[in-house]
């Protein structure tokens, strides 16, 4: 267990015993929560432009590329990975928060393997379909 899990599990079990959870020997995690938020705020703005006006700057093989790596990343990740580090440092805040970080990454765990196939297959047909239509 590491040092965070265990401050978390601290907090958590302070919080059911009826403890003031501002313990003066317990660090403040509250700026992981803002960092998280921060992280958000560049973080969909970046992807946004990327995909709208990526094709005007990198046009041809680059953009092709970037999107394709980008694509990629998601769906070995089953979702997007900086979606996934701001739910844990949400988590290292607030314990109780549960990181919803991916849509697909839920169906996979609920549905089984061969859901997460199906969107898989989807998804890649989809980004093919694109592919030949707008290159």
């Amino acid at each position: 267990m590491t040092t965070i899990e265990r401050r978390a599990a601290a907090r958590k079990a302070a919080r059911t015993n009826g403890s003031s959870t501002n313990a003066p020997d317990e660090p403040n995690t509250v700026i992981w929560w803002h960092v998280a938020n921060v992280i958000d705020l560049v973080h969909f703005p970046i992807v946004i432009a990327l995909v709208v006006l990526g094709a005007v700057y990198f046009s041809g093989p680059v953009f092709v590329f970037l999107l394709t790596l980008m694509v990629t990343l998601q769906v070995a990740t089953l979702g997007c990975p900086v979606m996934w580090l701001t739910g844990q440092l949400r988590k290292v805040h607030d314990p109780d928060y549960e990181v919803k970080w991916s849509f697909t990454a839920w169906l996979y765990q609920t549905y089984g393997r061969w859901f997460g196939v199906a969107v898989f297959v989807f998804f890649a047909g989809l980004t093919l379909l694109l592919r030949f239509l707008l290159f």
